[in-house]
């Protein structure tokens, strides 16, 4: 029996962090859903492209797709209003659950597509799938060749490593 690979996805237009009340209910939005689905998650920012348009940012890019401290938003947000508060302990929830990251899209990018493909790919654990080949010796261990056989220091540095690749960091997107 085959069973699917299934991942969330779940794109948000990057202009919602040019304001800082937008990006904290995307965080709260990406939290939900990431709680209510119980499936592997990313969280993307589409169009990054696009997000020169709307003007510079408060942080560099990298403080709003790792979801840094998050009190720094206070600065940002209109004082005075009586949402203030509610905006300040949503962030400190976000913050507690430490699940919400975000990972950058801009489509018309083929390496950023492929970073966002390979991301998909280990949350699924699709990076972990036997070859055809390996598979015809069965999943067990024992049955495969010596030279065949699964290096488990490898496996791990795989599934905890970064994912490389042409422009994979953060800088590189917000330096174009």
């Amino acid at each position: 029996m085959t069973i699917g690979w299934l991942a969330a996805v779940n794109l948000c237009d990057a202009h919602y962090i040019t304001d800082a009340a937008k990006y904290i209910s995307v965080l709260l939005l990406s939290l939900r859903t990431m709680l209510q689905l119980e499936l592997p998650h990313v969280n993307v920012l589409s169009k990054i492209d696009l997000l020169s348009q709307f003007g510079d940012l408060d942080f560099n890019l990298d403080y709003y797709t790792e979801v840094q401290d998050l009190s720094y938003l206070g600065n940002s947000l209109p004082q005075g209003t009586k949402f203030a508060a509610l905006n300040m302990r949503i962030c400190e929830l976000v913050q507690d659950f430490g699940l919400v990251g975000f990972e950058t899209l801009a489509v018309e990018d083929r390496e950023s597509m492929l970073r966002l493909m390979r991301v998909v790919d280990r949350a699924t654990g699709c990076v972990f799938v036997l070859s055809a080949s390996e598979e015809s010796h069965g999943t067990g261990e024992e049955k495969l060749p010596s030279t065949r056989r699964g290096n488990f220091d490898s496996l791990f540095t795989t599934a905890a490593g970064s994912i490389g690749g042409i422009r994979s960091d953060v800088k590189g997107v917000h330096e174009r």
